[in-house]
C-alpha cells in the first residue's frame, strides 16, 4: 500500500518546480515574441527600402536610357541629311553596344527609317507628337517585332538649333529591366513586376518557383485567387491600391510558403513595381538569432518534456504494461483474438474507413503434423516466425492478430483497389511458402491456405467479414491447400 504522507509530500515537492519551471517558460516565450516582432519590423522595413530604391532604380535607368539617345539625337541633328546612310549606320552601331533592341529616326511627317533599310509611318503614335513637341515621350509596352518579348520606345525630340526637325526612337525591352531590379535585390529571389493600374503584367521577371503564378497571360489581380492573402488585405484592396497608385506591404502564401508582397507607384504612366521576396529569404540576416532562439526554447521544452514524461511513466509504466499483456498474443505479440475482433469492428464503424477493406485469413497447412512429428516447442517456433513474415509483409496502420491456434486474421484498411490487396496476399503467400524453417530441419517449409474477402460488399462488421472470409479459406482447402482464393457472391 502506498505511504499517503510519501504522496503528499510528492505533491508538495512538484509544486514550486512546476511554478518555477512555468515561470521560466514564460519569461522565455515573451522575450523571444517580442524579439521575433522585432526582426519581423526590421525585415519589413528593409523589404519596403529595397523597394523604393529598386523604384528609383528603374527611374534612373529610363533617365540614362533617355540620355543615352539624346546624346545620339544631337549628333544627328548637326548632320545635313537627317536620315543619311551614316546617320542609319550609327544606330545600327549604336544598338548593338547598348540595351536598345532597335533604333529609329523619325522626320518631321512621322515617317521611321530604320537601320536595316525598312521605313514605317509611325506618324499617329502619341509618343511622336509629343516628342515633336519638344518632350521625352515613351510608348504604351508594345510586342517587339524582333523577338515578340514585351518593349517600350522611348522618344527624344531631335533638334537643329531651337528647331524641332524629327524624333529619334529607341526601344528597350521591358524583361530585361526588370531583371536588372531582380539582380540587384535578395540574390535574384522571387519575382519582380511592372503592373499598370489595370493589373496588365507590363513586364516581370521571376525564379523558377514563381514563374508559374507571375505570368504575363493573366491578369495581375486574377493571379490573386492563386494566393491565400491575409484577412486584412483581400483582392479587391489590392486593386483600389493600384488604382489610387497607393503603395503597401504584407505576406500573402503560396504553395504552403509565405512571401512578402510589397508595391509602389513607379511615377510613369501609372504604373506599379511589386516586388514578391519568400520570407525566409527576407529574413535571412536574421536567421542565427532565430535560429538561437529556436535551439534555447527547444532545449527549454524538452527539458521540462523529459521531467513529466519522466514522472508520468514511473507511474503509468505498470498500467500499460498490464494493458498491453491484455491485449497481447503472449506467443506472437500479436493482438489476441478478443483485441483483433475489437479494434476490426472498431474500424469498421468509424468516419476515417474509406473505400475498400481487405479481410485476410491465414491457416497454416497440416500444423497439428508439425506438433504431432516435431513437439509443441517446435509447432510455437513456426508460429512466431510465420507471424513476423506477415508483419513484414503489411503495413503498420493495418491490424493484424491471432485468432487462436495457427489462425491468423489482418484487415488492409482503406486500400486502392482489390487488386493491391490480392497481389499483397499472393506476396505473402509466397513468403510463407519459400522461407526456410530451422526447427523442421534443413530443407524444412511449410504452407498455407488463405482466404480474403472485402467490405463493404461483402460484409461491413466483423462476423460477416469473418464468415465470407472463412468460405473462401474452406475452398482453398477443398482445392489442394498452398494457395489463396478470394470470396465472391457464388460461394454463398
Amino acid at each position: 500500500m502506498q505511504n499517503p504522507n510519501k504522496t503528499a509530500n510528492s505533491k508538495t515537492s512538484f509544486l514550486p518546480m512546476g511554478v518555477f519551471l512555468g515561470f521560466v517558460l514564460s519569461i522565455t516565450v515573451v522575450f523571444f515574441i517580442c524579439v521575433f516582432r522585432d526582426i519581423e519590423k526590421n525585415v519589413q522595413d528593409t523589404v519596403i527600402s529595397n523597394l523604393e530604391h529598386q523604384s528609383q532604380n528603374f527611374q534612373n535607368i529610363i533617365n540614362q536610357h533617355f540620355q543615352y539617345i539624346e546624346g545620339i539625337a544631337a549628333h544627328i541633328g548637326e548632320q545635313d541629311e537627317l536620315t543619311d546612310s551614316k546617320n542609319l549606320e550609327l544606330l545600327a552601331t549604336m544598338s548593338e553596344k547598348s540595351t536598345m533592341n532597335r533604333m529609329v529616326i523619325i522626320d518631321s511627317e512621322g515617317n521611321g527609317y530604320y537601320p536595316d533599310g525598312n521605313k514605317r509611318f509611325v506618324g499617329s503614335n502619341e509618343f511622336f507628337q509629343k516628342a515633336m513637341n519638344g518632350e521625352r515621350a515613351f510608348s504604351e509596352p508594345l510586342e517587339s517585332n524582333i523577338d515578340g518579348e514585351l518593349c517600350i520606345v522611348l522618344a527624344t525630340p531631335i533638334f537643329r538649333g531651337d528647331k524641332v526637325i524629327g524624333v529619334l526612337g529607341g526601344s528597350c525591352n521591358l524583361s530585361t529591366l526588370a531583371n536588372m531590379l531582380l539582380v540587384d535585390t535578395y540574390s535574384g529571389s522571387g519575382a519582380v513586376m511592372i503592373v499598370d493600374s489595370d493589373g496588365t503584367v507590363i513586364a516581370r521577371v521571376a525564379d523558377e518557383r514563381m514563374s508559374d503564378l507571375i505570368n504575363y497571360e493573366s491578369n495581375f489581380f486574377y493571379q490573386m485567387y492563386n494566393v491565400k492573402l491575409p484577412k486584412a488585405k483581400s483582392r479587391n484592396a489590392v486593386m483600389e491600391d493600384f488604382s489610387a497608385q497607393s503603395n503597401d506591404l504584407f505576406t500573402l502564401t503560396y504553395r504552403k510558403r509565405q512571401y512578402y508582397m510589397a508595391y509602389q507607384p513607379l511615377n510613369l504612366d501609372e504604373w506599379m513595381l511589386c516586388y514578391l521576396v519568400p520570407r525566409t529569404v527576407a529574413r535571412s540576416s536574421y536567421q542565427f538569432i532565430i535560429r538561437y532562439g529556436i535551439v534555447l526554447c527547444t532545449a527549454l521544452i524538452l527539458g521540462i518534456s523529459a521531467l513529466l514524461l519522466t514522472i508520468l511513466l514511473s507511474t503509468n509504466r505498470t498500467q500499460a504494461e498490464l494493458l498491453e499483456m491484455g491485449q497481447s498474443d503472449l506467443l506472437t505479440g500479436m493482438l489476441n483474438k478478443k483485441s483483433t475482433e475489437e479494434m476490426i469492428q472498431q474500424w469498421l464503424d468509424c468516419e476515417q474507413r474509406i473505400g475498400l477493406q481487405a479481410f485476410v485469413m491465414i491457416d497454416i497447412d497440416h500444423f497439428k503434423e508439425v506438433n504431432d512429428t516435431y513437439g509443441h516447442a517446435v509447432g510455437d517456433e513456426i508460429l512466431r516466425e510465420v507471424s513476423n513474415i506477415i508483419r513484414q509483409e503489411f503495413r503498420e496502420g493495418d491490424v493484424i492478430g491471432r485468432l487462436g491456434g495457427d489462425e491468423f486474421c489482418i484487415l488492409m484498411k482503406n486500400i486502392v483497389s482489390d487488386t493491391n490487396a490480392i497481389a499483397k496476399v499472393k506476396t505473402l503467400h509466397e513468403s510463407i511458402r519459400t522461407h526456410s524453417f530451422p526447427s523442421l530441419g534443413e530443407d524444412g517449409r511449410v504452407t498455407c491456405s488463405i482466404g480474403v474477402s472485402f467490405a463493404p460488399m461483402y460484409g461491413n462488421s466483423f462476423d460477416e467479414l469473418y464468415h465470407t472470409a472463412d468460405q473462401a479459406l474452406y475452398k482453398t482447402k477443398k482445392g489442394g491447400r498452398d494457395g489463396f482464393s478470394i470470396y465472391d457472391s457464388k460461394m454463398a
